[in-house]
């Protein structure tokens, strides 16, 4: 049994911004029926159940023997084909340059 009660009641359905329309109800004291009491009561008396984090994992989880594949697969690369994997001076194609190719000449740090 739910109860729809508004003191304003609006003769349009849309009216101008900043419409003030007056209460159907007087100033004053107003009454709540012992229905709309209980809901008040029981509604602010609950605590709302606590949400739960839900994070979906856009891969699903991959066994040990999937895992070991994988990381036989990626260590049998050879490393002068990755092209980040020794980013040092020593080893770069611009070693010749010297300090220019290095980050504090370029003002990285």
């Amino acid at each position: 049994m739910t109860t729809i009660r508004s003191s304003v009641r609006p003769g349009q359905p849309k009216l101008p911004w900043g419409t003030i329309l007056k209460p159907e109800f007087g100033m004053g004291y107003q009454k709540m029926t012992e229905y709309e009491i209980e809901q008040a009561v029981n509604r602010l008396n609950s605590l709302p159940a606590p949400k739960e984090q839900v994070y979906h994992r856009p891969n699903p989880k991959m066994s040990q023997d999937e895992i070991d594949a994988m990381l036989e697969r990626l260590t049998q690369m050879d490393k002068s084909k990755i092209p980040d994997s020794d980013r040092r001076v020593v080893s770069s194609s611009y070693r010749k340059m010297g300090v220019v190719s290095s980050y504090a000449w370029k003002g990285y740090n």
